[in-house]
């Protein structure tokens, strides 16, 4: 890893059954590799020495709600590969019905089954 380089971030989910039903297909589709995983939780590796942990949220936290707009994160930015990578995306995002925020020439921002928004860019 690199200095001052992301080493991970932790994503608590309120169903993570319903949420691998997306991130399985995305993480590795980004280029990452099932790191761990346990009862209640799955990380995801990428080659740069980054990933990305989903853990499933207590029962007594399940009525609290992402808001985006609010104190807190508001999405997650990567980089996509190239021009057909990106379209790939799209395409796989309409099947499955996902929620498209925005979508530029060179940048796609959509929800995943949390509402928490993704969003994908080309430099």
């Amino acid at each position: 890893m690199e200095f001052g380089q992301l080493h991970h971030l932790e994503y608590y989910v309120k169903d993570l059954s319903r949420s691998n039903e997306f991130w399985d297909w995305f993480m590795p589709f980004m280029g990452y590799v099932e790191y761990q995983k346990w009862n209640g939780g799955i990380s995801w590796s990428h080659q740069s020495g980054t990933y990305i942990v989903f853990v499933q949220l207590e029962n007594d936290a399940l009525e609290i709600n992402n808001n985006r707009q609010g104190n807190g994160l508001n999405h997650i930015a990567m980089m996509g590969k190239d021009i057909a990578h990106f379209n790939e995306l799209q395409a796989e995002l309409k099947q499955r019905h996902m929620k498209i925020l925005f979508l530029k020439e060179n940048y796609i921002c959509f929800e995943d089954p949390n509402d928490f928004a993704i969003e994908l860019y080309l430099p």
